[in-house]
């Protein structure tokens, strides 16, 4: 049984917090990315040296991505990223994600944590209190695979709206481009 379609998050909001990644966290990278119910989806190289190039930068403030462990119960799950659309543009051309929206990605890398509703409390938790904070961001805008269910899912529940398809250069696959507008977000008073 749905709740709507953010569901019932207020539950699973109170269980998930977040924290700014760290090296020291890059042996949970590690360990995620092999998951195969990850690895099928992140087609990424996960080598200490290659997780030092793709997020060493973001780690120290010189790349324009903020990436956050997820947690659940003070726990690591899994990790989280925002960034502006308009420091990417030619992804952003692709998507058609606006200079105002910014772009989120996720994975919950403990496969005994999906499922249960985490992921699209963590999308909405995170939303709201780390994105839209931002008040020069109108929109989140996300692209995650169009055969990827859980993730499209997990989207649609916290409140996104699939507003378009679309296949990227040098992909063999289509996205579906999902997005929330600030507007339709109802902050609950806490």
């Amino acid at each position: 049984m749905e709740d709507g379609p953010v569901g019932n998050l207020a539950e699973q909001q109170s269980t998930i917090s977040f924290r700014e990644l760290g090296r020291s966290d890059f042996s949970l990278l590690q360990k995620w990315l092999a998951a195969p119910h990850v690895a099928v989806w992140w087609n990424e190289r996960f080598d200490l040296a290659s997780l030092e190039a793709k997020y060493g930068p973001a780690i120290d403030g010189t790349e324009p991505i903020h990436v956050y462990l997820i947690q659940s119960e003070s726990v690591p799950i899994g990790w989280i990223q925002w960034y502006r659309w308009r420091d990417f543009p030619e992804h952003a051309m692709q998507v058609g994600a606006d200079p105002m929206s910014a772009g989120i990605d996720l994975a919950i890398g403990e496969i005994e944590m999906t499922g249960r509703g985490l992921g699209p409390a963590a999308i909405r938790e995170f939303g709201t209190n780390y994105i839209f904070t931002s008040g020069d961001v109108g929109a989140i805008v996300a692209d995650p695979s169009a055969r990827n269910k859980r993730s499209v899912s997990a989207f649609r529940k916290a409140g996104f709206n699939i507003v378009g398809t679309v296949q990227l250069v040098d992909e063999a696959f289509e996205r579906h481009i999902v997005r929330l507008d600030r507007d339709e977000l109802e902050i609950s008073s806490r």
